[in-house]
């Protein structure tokens, strides 16, 4: 994967060189004009020749990954350290631009020696890089009985062939936790539609979807339930032709429907053939471990549907692929539970039927199961290793401490690092350093999706693709890694989007392993002291004891502190030594100080406090020219400096703060925005302002602004307000918080001529009218997430909110005064999945009206103290799956009771009353 390297170069080459950032350089050394104009020339000479490396490697990426030719290895470590210098320099280039057009006339020329000192340098580094990389492109001539290796097709089905010959020992075996899907695939396979149907079975690598259905496979075929089977393993690099006599082979009866010319024969002329094979036939076709959406409908589009009931299986890990069945024949396979894989390990390790462990093992069974995440593929082959060791504690002890380094090292567990290496070696480009970064953060990390983002967008990671942000397109490649089952989805937000996700362990153990031979980062325990001039990246955690108070990394790119890792004697070893940094995370660290040295980061580009001791900022902080992200939520500091609006990369601003004496209402702080702010131009999230009148007017000149969160709102200042928002076409969501729970809002003057406001959160009073003002009548279709809490609105909210709201997914109201009797209409609110209503006093009932609500899936009543029953036609809402009530009447409970509405909600999982 050393085009992860290359990717990354290639990027910076693209974004960096250009003439009008040496112009002013070129004016104070004449002597070195020419080599300075050389520069942009010379940077896309080596993108080209990078490019084309690039494109070599991803060709042949998975026999470079399993060759044992040292020439062919050491090539690649050399392409690797190219890239990463040419990184090097350009981000050296890139700090002493910077430094040039921040300074005036007089300093630049007093400086002019150590510009052109510096430059001349850069220069040369550049020309031998150039030179290094064409003698790497002249290798391949050169050594090319090396390289011819790469170009033959040797190895290109030792995958299949390893996951099918596994696949075909646990049949035999037999194979445990999947009887209720045996028993639907079996279903979905009976001829009782004459239709051609497309089934999918997908999910992460090894859970058994290509033993699953081989195992149904197999069957059929011993009871000649259909006339005619193939099975074809898809490879990567797809090829219709192949795929094409491969099925005429398979599922010709007669060998006279079978060309001998037939490996001779191409594109139509096979699809007649196949035709006329299938023309009157009921067919089974597996096509397992589909990759590519085209690669099936390439197929697919061959294989007619002959009114016979014919089926085609997929087996896929992408959810794209898994889409293309329809709904109701499509399987998600989903890991053992914890007695299933307890019981296929023991089989494996102790060779028993009776699928059980010794006593005095037990214990270290579970832990070693424990990491296998309920993988079948994995419990099988951990099972064959432990199965030839001795059945002692001290010797399973050790296989335990050592689980990463067997997935990396032991040959008994080839299948599983080969499932796996597929998945990571045919990432496409743009993704594989996305995924690589995840595996960094400790063992089961909830990875938030904010902080994603953010952070694959502060190493450069994510590249401009249309009228997206860069923020939208990083969103895109996390859904990619999700459906590619590279990364699994842990929790979505009120509206749907991904809010956490993990990386599964055995996944992650692997990405190390590549991490670690890319020097691409590391975790700390994999952290070894002769290291430390390569660690481009390194995430520490809490507890572990690798890492000292003094840190000595002189390419290090980012520095992630999870779980309060970092200390104050840390950070200041860090900083002087590692002078590239561009992300510091830092959250949840006993930090109290910032040291101003931290001016020096000149590629800092993120920098984490959330959760810190720190009271202030040094003045310093000015100097972070590249800084897009920063975040100062829940920390001490009171005061944005004014330093802050110097920083004109900004894109993101977290600073609000929790009040110590606060009172229910106003239980946070947001900041006042310093003057000069307003020439912040890139900034897209603002949490949270403080409402003065210098900050609302600094507010109307932030057009880009897509987040913002503003508190301490007072009436007379909410027509300023308004107008400052209603500027802001890209404002997607929203804050508004009242100075106290009487201060009544007034919408009058928010009044966008476009606006696409998904997220509102009004915390105050508002007039009986609010819901008819313009922000709502006009605009209130795009708002997806409400939530209102503090007003005295006397009458029912629901028929205001379904007028100019019908698309919410998720409303809450809380502490609203309002009618006794509130009702959620017939065809109201079609799309809302979650539903909170609390602390409003005055509510008696509330009627659900027959096709109310028709997606409702989680409904929260909470302290509706006057309440007496339950609500009227609740049994009606079929979609419902979690209802949560809580501080209610005992009058409402003794109803719950006497109705049994516990047997009348039965179709409801979760019931928490």
């Amino acid at each position: 994967m050393a085009e992860a390297a290359v990717v990354q170069a290639l990027i910076k080459i693209g974004t960096t060189f250009g003439d009008a950032a040496l112009q002013p350089l070129k004016d104070i050394i004449k002597k070195e004009v020419a080599l300075l104009q050389e520069l942009p020339e010379l940077a896309k000479s080596i993108g080209r020749e990078l490019d084309m490396i690039n494109s070599f490697l991803m060709q042949v990426r998975a026999k470079i990954h399993s060759t044992d030719n040292e020439v062919l290895k050491r090539w690649v470590v050399r392409v690797r350290q190219v890239a990463y210098h040419v990184e090097d320099i350009i981000d050296e280039y890139s700090y002493n631009v910077a430094l040039l057009q921040e300074e005036s006339y007089l300093s630049r020329m007093m400086r002019a020696t150590y510009y052109g000192t510096t430059f001349h340098g850069i220069a040369t580094g550049l020309k031998d890089v150039d030179s290094e990389i064409k003698q790497l492109s002249g290798m391949k001539t050169k050594y090319a009985e090396y390289f011819s290796e790469l170009h033959s097709n040797t190895s290109a089905n030792t995958q299949a062939h390893l996951c099918r010959d596994s696949s075909l020992h646990m049949i035999k075996e037999g194979i445990v936790g999947m009887t209720e899907e045996i028993e639907l695939l079996n279903s979905w396979l009976a001829p009782n539609d004459p239709t051609r149907a497309v089934l999918s079975v997908w999910g992460l690598f090894g859970l058994g979807k290509t033993t699953l259905v081989r195992k149904v496979y197999e069957s059929m075929k011993e009871q000649k339930s259909f006339q005619c089977y193939s099975w074809i393993e898809v490879p990567h690099e797809y090829n219709n032709d192949v795929t094409l006599r491969q099925l005429i082979r398979d599922l010709a009866q007669e060998q006279s429907q079978v060309s001998a010319n037939l490996d001779s024969m191409y594109g139509s002329q096979l699809v007649d053939i196949l035709c006329d094979v299938l023309s009157d036939k009921r067919y089974l076709i597996v096509l397992d471990n589909v990759w590519d959406a085209d690669a099936f409908r390439g197929i697919s589009s061959f294989l007619i549907d002959n009114r016979n009931a014919s089926r085609i299986i997929i087996t896929t890990r992408t959810s794209d692929v898994a889409s293309l069945a329809q709904d109701k024949y499509k399987l998600k396979l989903k890991p053992l539970g914890d007695d299933d894989a307890m019981a296929l390990f023991c089989r494996r390790a102790f060779h028993n039927d009776n699928m059980e462990c010794p006593s005095h093992l037990k214990d270290l069974c579970k832990q070693i199961v424990k990491k296998c995440g309920g993988l079948p593929s994995a419990i099988y082959a951990i099972g064959n290793v432990l199965a030839v060791r001795e059945k002692t504690e001290v010797a399973w002890k050790i296989m335990n401490d050592q689980f990463h380094c067997m997935l990396e090292d032991n040959p008994g567990l080839g299948e599983v690092r080969s499932a796996l290496s597929v998945s990571i070696l045919f990432l496409p480009r743009h993704l594989k350093n996305c995924f690589l970064y995840c595996s960094l953060f400790p063992q089961n990390y909830r990875l938030s999706r904010e902080s994603l983002v953010k952070l694959w967008t502060a190493e450069g990671f994510i590249t401009k693709r249309g009228n997206s942000t860069l923020e939208e397109v990083a969103d895109e490649y996390l859904m990619e890694l999700i459906r590619g089952s590279l990364l699994q989805l842990l929790e979505t937000d009120e509206i749907g989007r991904v809010a956490f996700c993990k990386m599964h362990d055995i996944v992650r153990d692997l990405a190390l392993s590549y991490s670690r031979k890319e020097m691409f980062g590391l975790s700390e325990g994999d952290l070894q002291t002769d290291q430390k001039e390569d660690v481009r990246r390194l995430s520490i955690s809490k507890g572990n004891k690798n890492v000292g108070p003094s840190l000595d990394f002189p390419r290090l790119r980012t520095f992630i502190a999870t779980n309060g890792a970092a200390e104050s004697d840390l950070l200041n070893s860090l900083i002087p030594k590692s002078k590239y940094l561009a992300v510091l995370e830092l959250q949840d660290s006993p930090i109290n100080i910032i040291p101003a040295n931290i001016a020096d980061l000149f590629n800092l580009r993120y920098l984490g406090l959330r959760r810190t001791n720190v009271k202030s900022l040094p003045k310093s902080i000015e100097k972070l020219h590249n800084l897009e992200t920063l975040d100062l939520k829940y920390t001490g500091i009171d005061e944005l400096p004014k330093e802050i609006c110097k920083l004109k990369k900004l894109r993101h601003l977290f600073a609000d703060k929790i009040i110590a004496s606060r009172s229910v209402f106003r239980y946070f702080k947001g900041m006042q925005l310093p003057q000069g702010f307003s020439h912040m131009d890139e900034i897209q999230t603002l949490e949270t302002v403080e409402a003065t009148k210098d900050s609302i007017e600094l507010l109307g000149k932030l057009i880009a602004l897509r987040t913002l969160w503003v508190e301490n709102v007072h009436r007379a200042d909410c027509t300023k307000l308004f107008l400052s928002l209603s500027t802001m076409v890209n404002l997607s969501s929203l804050l508004i918080s009242a100075s106290n729970d009487h201060e009544a809002l007034d919408f009058d003057a928010f009044n966008p001529s476009e606006m696409n406001l998904q997220k509102l959160i009004i915390r105050g009073c508002l007039d009986n009218d609010t819901f008819g003002k313009p922000v709502f009548s006009k605009h209130g279709s795009h708002i997806k997430y409400l939530s209102l809490s503090s007003s005295r609105i006397g009458n029912d909210p629901f028929p205001l909110l379904a007028e100019n709201m019908p698309n919410l997914i998720y409303l809450s109201i809380r502490k609203w005064c309002c009618a006794e009797e509130v009702a959620l209409r017939a065809g109201k609110f079609p799309r809302l999945t979650t539903l909170f209503l609390g602390d409003m006093k005055q509510v008696r009932s509330i009627v659900i009206e027959q096709s109310a609500v028709g997606s409702l899936e989680a409904l929260y009543l909470v302290s509706l103290t006057a309440m007496a029953a339950v609500p009227s036609g609740l049994e009606l809402v079929a979609s419902l799956r979690k209802l949560t009530v809580w501080g209610q009447s005992d009058e409402f409970k003794l109803e719950w009771k006497r109705e049994n509405w516990e047997s009348k909600l039965h179709h409801v999982p979760e019931i928490r009353v």
